[in-house]
C-alpha cells in the first residue's frame, strides 16, 4: 500500500507543446547580444546558431540545446545568450503551457560585401584553435559565391589534403585553396576539419 501511495503522489510532468499543436510561440520581450570567441573573430565566422528551449509557462527556460551549429566557441555563447534572454510563455487555448520552441542567435561581423567570409567550421578530433588566418582581398564585383573544403591538420598545425566539398565556381575554389593554404593551427593532436565560406549576398 506504501509503495502504492508513493506512485500515486508522483506528480506528472506537463505536457510540452509545440505550434504544430496549435498552440502559440513564446516571445523574447528582452534579448542580450552574443559574445564573440577570438578564434571566431579571427576567422570571420558569421552565421546563426539555431538553439531548441522549452519555455515554461512561467517564463523560466529548460533543456536549452543547440540544433544548428556555427563553431568556434559560438555554440556555447548562443546558448549563454538565450540563458540570458526573457521570454513571455506560449499559450494553448489562452493559457499559459510549455511550450518547445527554437531561436537564432546572430553573429555578424562587418566586412566589405566582395570579402570572403567563414560560416561553418566542424572539426573531427580534437579542435584546433587558429593561429594565423589571413584573408585574400578578391578584387571581384560582389557576386554570391560559396565553397566548402575539408582538409587534415598536421601535428604542426599546417592544412594538408585539402579538398573541396562543395563549390558555386572553379575559380572560387582555387581562390580559397591558396588562401587556406597559408593557415596555420596551434600545434596538437592530428585533426581534420570541414570549413565553409561564403561571399556577397545570396538571392537566396
Amino acid at each position: 500500500m506504501l509503495a502504492l501511495a508513493a506512485v500515486a503522489g508522483i506528480a506528472e510532468s506537463p505536457r510540452v507543446y509545440t505550434v504544430d499543436d496549435g498552440a502559440t510561440a513564446p516571445r523574447v520581450i528582452e534579448r542580450t547580444a552574443p559574445e564573440y570567441t577570438d578564434q571566431a573573430r579571427l576567422a570571420r565566422l558569421t552565421g546563426s546558431v539555431l538553439v531548441k528551449l522549452i519555455v515554461e509557462e512561467d517564463g523560466t527556460l529548460r533543456d536549452v540545446h543547440v540544433s544548428k551549429s556555427l563553431g568556434l566557441g559560438l555554440d556555447q555563447k548562443a546558448v549563454e545568450a538565450v540563458e540570458s534572454w526573457q521570454f513571455a510563455p506560449g499559450s494553448m487555448d489562452a493559457k499559459p503551457v510549455p511550450v518547445l520552441t527554437t531561436v537564432a542567435v546572430n553573429f555578424q561581423l562587418l566586412t566589405g560585401r566582395s570579402d570572403w567570409r567563414m560560416t561553418r567550421a566542424t572539426f573531427d578530433g580534437p579542435p584546433r584553435e587558429l593561429e594565423t588566418a589571413d584573408y585574400t582581398p578578391s578584387p571581384e564585383p560582389p557576386e554570391y559565391a560559396d565553397v566548402g573544403v575539408s582538409f587534415d591538420i598536421d601535428a604542426q598545425g599546417v592544412p594538408r589534403h585539402l579538398h573541396v566539398e562543395k563549390s558555386s565556381g572553379a575559380k572560387w575554389e582555387a581562390e580559397i585553396l591558396a588562401m587556406l593554404g597559408q593557415w596555420r593551427f596551434e600545434p596538437g593532436a592530428p585533426s581534420h576539419a570541414t570549413l565553409d565560406f561564403a561571399r556577397g549576398k545570396s538571392s537566396i
